[in-house]
């Protein structure tokens, strides 16, 4: 006989009981009624109908349950509300998951895993990324307003082409870029990033490519609790529930200022928040639309100043980018068999290759990105990023 399962934090299955039916699971002959909660085995998930605010639309979701501020981290019935207190959900002899209404199938007939279709939040254990053999695309997606949690305008997950990077992306397209996985956590998430174990104590980040799936995600620890979420308003924020003040603090946010937005200071263009003006070109190159570039409108980018001298047979240069965020990865290529020497020298012979950077800075740093394409959306930061070496004319005061 067919049961409710849900996969918790873990990523293990959890069964939850009812308060008002007393019982631990959910079968063909027992039903989930309107007003009736499961809670998970270890109370720290509740699962039932709910109303956001300004609304009487009821929706299937997941909650804290014993947190003072309601927290939905899941909905089942996103696109279709139901209008009314009518509602069931039940499970069929076949494994089919139905929320309907006066015995009215209201929804897909699909048996939901739920972390394999999140909606706005990311729980400890939960995925973000692609499976490659299905196609299916784990990603966050935010409510289209706080009282409607239809699919909004905003969606985060893991962008697969090239090598592949975090990206918050709009219907008009990309909005901000976490960047490729540097060993640690993604190159873009800035200088207090929401990887980092030393700093915070409560957070570890995982990340990993294989023939099946590309993924990410996270787990906490000293029971920690811990989420990502993506407001309506296109907003990713890192959430930690602090039990003194009975509230949430964000611990992390992006977009978080001028630079975070893509691309801010065009092809070739640095975006730097502690200088004025915050955009410069990379050392090596000019403006490419000077007039509008002196009147604060980097969106033209930057050219280079000299052209390469690769196919003269002359041995160009490497200008350093310190405390760098990686640029768009689109169009680099990875490879973990070489170190940044061997990198450096692969340049070199690819009249292509435009800059290099390590891969992973983990393990005293392996491997190596080569983009051949031009530098989009590279900013720098006071305290973090990594090294990155741009390819400039020989003569360039490069490194």
């Amino acid at each position: 006989m067919s049961e409710l399962i849900l996969p918790s934090i873990s990523l293990l299955f959890f069964t939850f009981f009812s308060i008002s039916i007393a019982v631990d699971t959910l079968t063909p002959s027992r039903q989930l009624f309107d007003g009736e909660t499961l809670v998970s085995a270890n109370g720290t998930f509740a699962l039932g109908f709910f109303s956001p605010l300004n609304t009487t639309n009821r929706y299937l979701g997941i909650w804290y349950h014993n947190l003072a501020v309601h927290t939905i981290v899941w909905v089942a019935n996103r696109r279709i509300p139901l209008t009314n207190l009518t509602g069931i959900l039940s499970i069929t002899t076949t494994g089919s998951l139905h929320v309907t209404y006066f015995g009215s199938v209201n929804s897909s007939s699909m048996l939901w895993q739920s972390f394999d279709y999140p909606t706005d939040t990311m729980l400890p254990g939960m995925k973000l990324g692609p499976y490659l053999t299905t196609g299916l695309d784990r990603n966050l997606t935010a409510w289209r307003s706080p009282s409607d949690p239809s699919p909004g305008n905003y969606t985060i997950g893991i962008y697969a082409d090239g090598v592949p990077q975090m990206v918050l992306r709009t219907a008009g397209g990309w909005l901000w870029r976490g960047g490729p996985w540097n060993g640690f956590g993604f190159s873009g998430a800035g200088p207090t990033q929401f990887y980092d174990i030393s700093l915070y104590r409560v957070f570890l980040s995982v990340f990993n490519v294989t023939k099946e799936e590309i993924f990410y995600y996270f787990n906490t620890v000293n029971d920690a609790i811990t989420t990502l979420t993506m407001d309506h308003n296109g907003t990713v924020r890192r959430n930690e529930w602090e039990a003194s003040s009975e509230n949430w603090n964000i611990d992390w946010l992006a977009p978080g200022d001028y630079c975070d937005f893509f691309p801010a200071c065009g092809a070739n263009g640095l975006c730097d928040t502690s200088s004025s003006p915050v955009c410069r070109c990379v050392e090596g190159f000019d403006p490419r639309n000077p007039v509008n570039w002196g009147r604060g409108d980097w969106s033209d980018g930057c050219v280079r100043a000299a052209p390469l001298g690769c196919h003269a047979n002359v041995t160009d240069d490497f200008m350093l980018v310190p405390g760098a965020k990686l640029p768009d990865t689109r169009e680099a290529v990875e490879d973990m068999s070489i170190d940044l020497d061997g990198c450096r020298a692969r340049c070199l012979m690819n009249c292509s290759c435009q800059a290099y950077a390590r891969a992973d800075l983990s393990q005293g740093g392996i491997g190596c990105i080569i983009w051949t394409a031009e530098i989009i959306d590279l900013r720098v930061y006071a305290n973090g990023g990594q090294d990155f070496f741009v390819r400039v004319a020989a003569g360039g005061n490069g490194a």
